[in-house]
């Protein structure tokens, strides 16, 4: 809040439910969105959750099965965050 949304620069999925996002704001968010399992679009499974692209404005990323989660939700969902600069 009070500011914009950072445009997500690329994403990760190195487990089912999670995602790990790189923000425009030079940091990386990750974050469990298995309480979005209810969802009936949610990917059902490994194979369908590694199936998703950025959106075009660099706000979103959506699934090929349609389920889609905003930037501002992905961060408000994080447990890390870290620095990218720090990171390297």
């Amino acid at each position: 809040m009070g500011g914009a949304t950072p445009v997500i620069r690329s994403v990760s999925t190195p487990a089912y439910g999670r995602v790990t996002i790189e923000a425009g704001n030079g940091k990386r968010y990750s974050a469990d969105l298995m309480r979005f399992r209810s969802v009936p679009c949610f990917p059902p499974d490994v194979d369908a959750w590694s199936k998703l692209w950025i959106d075009s404005y660099g706000l979103a990323l959506v699934w090929a099965c349609r389920f889609e989660v905003h930037a501002d939700q992905v961060i408000g969902l994080a447990d890390r965050v870290e620095n990218i600069d720090a990171a390297a």
